[in-house]
């Protein structure tokens, strides 16, 4: 089996496609669980997240075809639920096992989950305490598992605060769960990630309007990736992406990229961008797009200037602790930065002169999808090196290598 992946240097100049979104995959088949009747869903991404998902579902009992990038699901949860409790194995996506442990509430089977790796450490408190206060049954770290889950939800009108300061994907796995139901949740501390919030509520609002055929669009989170190296050094064309989508954190990357002189260009064929004379540096805070702030280390490592990152503690609760992982990435590329611990702020001094001076690095990444991915961006701008746990970019986009090669 191979451990390491090579990369090799050089500029991008291409056109592609990238994944459909995962949040919105995610968001949607949860939606789709309880409609009555039958619910279709296209462009459905091969990310590992989304796969796990679909396996959860069907294995509580919904009846769901799956062929190519189409998802049809027939019934609906709690009326599928089976009659004896059951033990899922729900991997490490944070969407997954956030969302699916709110959706379990609706039934009245005790179920266990199981997670895997860094997720089992992930902070989850705000949620179940919600489910909790709702009169739902749930163990944390007990002897029957990493949690257990046993409902009902109540059908009674509800008021519940929902802490949102690590993750709007706590609040937004119980108002999935409960779009039919009389149940309010208030967020707080809702600082980072807003559009995702906004973008489930904009589902359920469709969801409420009884839509049952739903389109997954192009992940601007994977999309930075190649605009980002085409950004430092060459152009791409990306044909499934023709407009800006509000309700994806990251795509506040496109109003970045024309801060540092870059001239998008959208037409009913793609996205296209090339590469300016030079980039000019930028700030940002990264509260708002934490799974950004990876490839915003990126470009700024190349741009003429120094640039500003903001607030970026979230990322310390993600798949890794990003905040070192990408310290430890600046460090690994010869990247000058200044990082101050207690307020979470990352200063970048650019230097497009940078770009293809760092010797080539074997790099041994965690378990982390994006963190891969951008640590592939630093070895194509400078002279190659090799990269172990590069499977993990099944994560996001498992074609990433083939794409961007």
């Amino acid at each position: 089996m191979t451990t390491h992946f090579s990369v090799s240097p050089g500029k991008l100049d291409k056109t592609l496609e990238v994944p459909t979104s995962k949040s919105y995959a995610n968001r949607v088949l949860v939606l789709a669980a309880i409609t009555p009747g039958i619910s279709k869903i296209t462009n459905i991404p091969e990310s590992t997240d989304v796969i796990k998902m679909i396996s959860l579902l069907k294995q509580v009992g919904l009846e769901i075809d799956h062929v190519g990038t189409t998802v049809v699901v027939k019934n609906s949860f709690p009326e599928c639920e089976k009659d004896t409790p059951q033990t899922l194995q729900t991997g490490d996506g944070g969407t997954t096992n956030r969302f699916i442990l709110p959706l379990l509430a609706r039934g009245k089977q005790e179920y266990i989950l199981e997670a895997e790796g860094h997720m089992r450490n992930r902070p989850m408190a705000p949620l179940t305490e919600a489910l909790k206060e709702l009169g739902v049954a749930v163990e944390v770290e007990s002897e029957k598992g990493w949690l257990a889950v046993r409902g009902p939800l109540p059908d009674k009108p509800r008021r519940i605060e929902v802490n949102c300061k690590d993750s709007t994907q706590f609040i937004t796995g119980l108002s999935l769960a409960c779009a039919d139901k009389d149940i309010e949740f208030v967020p707080l501390g809702l600082d980072a990630s807003l559009a995702y919030f906004l973008m489930t509520r904009h589902l359920i609002e469709e969801f409420l309007a009884q839509q049952t055929e739903w389109e997954i669009p192009a992940d601007f989170s994977s999309l930075g990736y190649p605009l980002a190296l085409a950004a430092v050094s060459g152009k791409v064309k990306v044909t499934n992406c023709n407009r800006v989508d509000s309700f994806q954190a990251d795509a506040i990357f496109i109003k970045v990229l024309e801060e540092m002189g870059v001239e998008p260009v959208w037409d009913k064929s793609g996205l296209s961008i090339v590469k300016p004379e030079y980039l000019m540096p930028f700030e940002i805070d990264g509260s708002s797009c934490p799974d950004l702030v990876p490839t915003l280390a990126f470009v700024a490592a190349y741009a003429a200037g120094s640039s500003y990152i903001r607030n970026i503690e979230i990322l310390r609760h993600k798949e890794s602790d990003r905040v070192e992982e990408v310290l430890s990435l600046l460090k690994a590329f010869g990247i000058e930065f200044e990082f101050d611990s207690e307020t979470h702020n990352l200063i970048i001094y650019g230097n497009p002169g940078h770009a293809g001076t760092a010797p080539a690095v074997d790099y041994n990444p965690p378990a982390d999808h994006r963190i891969v991915m951008v640590a592939y961006l630093f070895m194509r701008m400078n002279t190659g090196g090799t990269l172990t746990n590069f499977h993990h970019v099944k994560k996001s986009f498992p074609s990433f290598f083939e794409v961007l090669g």
